[in-house]
């Protein structure tokens, strides 16, 4: 009778080690889960800053070209008259 109470001990303590380890398992796996699940969020705001980052230089980028194409307008009005006027210039002295 007593072999019989000492195996079922035996089982008892088999059983509450198997849940301790299946419980310390859980808990270890969603640590890891929260650490990744932090690095996932670390690394997905480091892509919006840099997204935000690409966006201001090609903003600043744009706004280059627009001053330049302007300039380049002005340029040839500027030089589309100065041909006029040496046209003119040229038909005075004829």
């Amino acid at each position: 009778m007593s072999g019989l109470w000492l195996f079922d001990a035996l089982i008892i303590l088999l059983f509450l080690a198997v849940l301790l380890g299946v419980i310390t398992l859980h808990f270890l796996i969603f640590r890891e889960y929260q650490k990744e699940d932090k690095l996932h969020h670390s690394r997905i705001d480091a892509i919006k800053r840099l997204v935000e980052h690409e966006l201001e230089r090609s903003r600043y980028f744009s706004g280059q070209v627009d001053f330049l194409a302007n300039q380049k307008d002005q340029t040839q009005d500027q030089l589309d008259l100065i041909k006029l006027q040496v046209e003119a210039v040229k038909k005075v002295e004829k």
